[in-house]
C-alpha cells in the first residue's frame, strides 16, 4: 500500500545544548555510538544521532533564535520529545494519507542534509508531530 510507513527511523529530542546534555547524561548514553554533529541550516538546528544499533535518538538543538525548536524549548526549558520519524517509500502519498485522515502538513517536503538529501516532511496528526523520511528510490530491475 503506497504511503504506508515502513519502519520507525528515530525519536527526536529537543535539548537546549547538545554537548551539555551529553555531559549531563553520560552515565546513561556513553556506551552508545554517536554520529557526527550536523549543522542543518535548512531546518535551523544542530543535530546528532545516538544509537545502540537498534534504536536511534536524534538530539536537536536550535541553531538560531528563529529555529522551530525555540518555542518548544521556551515551554520546556530542559527539552523533551518533539517527534517520531517514520520511513516511507512515497512521501507524497504518505502526506496524502495524513491529510485525508484530518491531519495537516506542518513542513512541506524538502531535501535534508541528515538523510543524504532525501526528502523529509513534518505532519501533525492525533496531537503529535511526525517526521516522514522518504526512502531512497530503488532502480528498476532490468528484464533478462
Amino acid at each position: 500500500m503506497t504511503g504506508v510507513p515502513k519502519k520507525i527511523n528515530h525519536v527526536g529530542l529537543a535539548v537546549p545544548d547538545i554537548e551539555a546534555f551529553l555531559r549531563k547524561i553520560s552515565p546513561l548514553y556513553d556506551q552508545f555510538s554517536r554520529g557526527p554533529l550536523i549543522t542543518n541550516e535548512r531546518q535551523r538546528v544542530r543535530q546528532l544521532f545516538v544509537t545502540d544499533g537498534a534504536t536511534t535518538i536524534e538530539l536537536l538543538e536550535p541553531l538560531r533564535d528563529d529555529s522551530p525548536l525555540r518555542a518548544f524549548l521556551n515551554r520546556n526549558r530542559t527539552g523533551g520529545l518533539v517527534h517520531l520519524a517514520l520511513e516511507v517509500v512515497d512521501l507524497d502519498a504518505a502526506i496524502g494519507r495524513v491529510t485525508a485522515a484530518g491531519g495537516r502538513l506542518v513542513v512541506a517536503p524538502v531535501p535534508d542534509v541528515a538523510f543524504q538529501e532525501r526528502r523529509i516532511a513534518f505532519v501533525y496528526l492525533g496531537g503529535q508531530i511526525t517526521e516522514l523520511i522518504e526512502l531512497p528510490r530503488q532502480p528498476f530491475a532490468s528484464a533478462p
